[in-house]
């Protein structure tokens, strides 16, 4: 007899009442002998199990008696507390639906068989990073890690971390960190690479995710509007799309194709902003437009060789197709005159 099993069986007999020994065997994937085996041990052990045949009857608990049993593995434990989607969660909460007692537990299960959140929006999904595990592991050993992070503008950096806890914000995963003593924020999308050092990870006494969780939302947010842009753009028929990408960075109501965004930063406004190529020109500020020129230049010193000798072979090919025109034309002109003369 499996423990797991039986207690299983014991879970779903509290939540939904009374079940057919079919019912029992379809859920617990046994056959239903299996089933009436567990019944009897249960009931040698001293669980007031009632059964009752025709179709009418059924397997059921004595009315009142409960048990405070979930049966949760360590693996589902985490499951639940981290939302990680999957058969291990969904095996975690349909346990712990189980647990709650009478119409509470019937209801919890109405509710998972009704129910589904998808945080994930729509479009291409990003796949999880393959780094979660190792920084799981990190922030719930309590073990400090090295990680190598690119930035918003594309630049990795590396850095040892004192990870403080990890935060699922609309489907993405966030990691809260302190570096050097400054609390920082890593996206885990943007983790190149993550290991884990053989060292206890600093963690501030009493420590309060939710509330450094709000005070870095609060001066993020603010942040937002710290460094504004202003840009024309160029055709009043891209300006829907220029706002439509821009998203929550517009600020205010745009007028004559004239559009202010918000970035926390110089870096992550040039970046952004390089994307749309000729289709806008920054008014100010004139950082902006200083590296965004210093972006074009860049790329025409690292294009330009190629296009210059893509363009001479251009020329070359003409030259050859002009050569190529020019014989034919003389060749048809020597026909003509010795159609004339009569050689031949």
């Amino acid at each position: 007899m499996r423990a797991d099993r039986v207690i299983a069986l014991l879970l779903l007999l509290h939540a939904r009442g009374r079940l057919t020994a079919s019912e029992l065997a379809e859920r617990l994937e046994v056959s239903r002998r299996t089933v009436y085996r567990d019944i009897d041990a249960l009931g040698a052990a001293g669980v007031p199990i009632h059964t009752g045949p025709g179709p009418s009857g059924g397997i059921q608990l004595m009315e009142g008696w409960r048990t405070d049993l979930t049966g949760l593995t360590a693996p589902e434990v985490e499951a639940l507390f981290t939302s990680a989607p999957g058969p291990v969660f969904e095996s975690a909460m349909g346990k712990l639906a189980a647990s709650l007692p009478g119409e509470r537990g019937r209801r919890a299960g109405r509710i998972r068989e009704r129910l589904l959140v998808d945080s994930a929006g729509w479009g291409r999904r990003a796949a999880p990073s393959p780094h979660l595990r190792v920084v799981q592991d990190a922030v719930f050993g309590d073990r400090r890690l090295h990680l190598e992070y690119r930035r918003a503008e594309a630049q990795v950096v590396e850095r040892d971390v004192d990870p403080l806890g990890l935060i699922i914000k609309a489907g993405m995963w966030y990691l809260l960190a302190d570096v050097a003593g400054a609390r920082r924020l890593f996206r885990l999308s943007r983790i190149e690479s993550a290991r884990a050092i053989d060292e206890a990870a600093r963690r501030p006494k009493h420590f309060d995710l939710a509330k450094a969780w709000r005070e870095v939302s609060k001066s993020w947010e603010s942040g937002r509007a710290g460094f504004e842009v202003m840009l024309r753009v160029q055709r009043q028929e891209d300006l829907p799309l220029v706002i439509r990408v821009s998203g929550e960075r517009v600020v205010g109501k745009p007028r004559n194709r004239i559009v202010r965004l918000a970035f926390p930063a110089l870096e992550p406004a040039a970046a952004f902003l390089s994307s749309f190529g000729a289709m806008v020109e920054v008014i100010r500020p004139r950082e902006v437009r200083a590296e965004l020129a210093r972006r074009g230049a860049g790329l025409v010193e690292l294009y330009g060789r190629e296009a210059k000798a893509s363009g001479g072979r251009r020329k070359e090919r003409a030259k050859l197709a002009d050569k190529g025109v020019q014989t034919r034309q003389a060749d048809a002109l020597g026909h003509r005159r010795r159609d004339t003369i009569g050689w031949g």
